[in-house]
């Protein structure tokens, strides 16, 4: 297993807690999240607390797991899958990905995701309290 590989299972092992904190900790102050192809990247660990709030309202992420990998120089790709259920619908899913994680000094400083867009959309924003 090579370096980069250790840092997302790390990320992925505080995920799995639902240790917000831990998670943040592996990505670098200036982490750069592409996480759907249509979106602006959430940019920055405070945008990521953010993110991670929304996808949690939206979906309870039941399974997350890496079936391959590579990596060259500072880039780790990997390709798995998730088991996901939509908040909103209590509709279960299978989701293959791939994701791509460029890495430096031991810290993830950007993160592409690549999903099936038809089967699993962007979390929904949480409403805003009325004054």
């Amino acid at each position: 297993m090579g370096e980069h590989m250790k840092v997302v299972e790390a990320m992925m092992a505080a995920w799995k807690k639902r240790d917000v904190e831990g998670f943040i900790a592996t990505l670098s102050d200036d982490i750069e999240y592409h996480w759907h192809p249509t979106k602006r990247p959430a940019i920055g660990k405070d945008k990521m607390r953010k993110f991670l709030s929304n996808y949690e309202q939206g979906f309870d992420q039941q399974e997350w797991r890496i079936t391959h990998s590579a990596e060259a120089g500072e880039v780790l790709f990997v390709e798995g899958m998730e088991v996901l259920v939509d908040r909103s619908t209590g509709v279960k899913m299978d989701n293959p990905f791939v994701q791509v994680f460029e890495v430096r000094d031991g810290l993830i400083r950007r993160m592409r995701d690549y999903y099936d867009t038809s089967q699993v959309h962007a979390p929904a924003k949480p409403e805003k309290a009325s004054a």
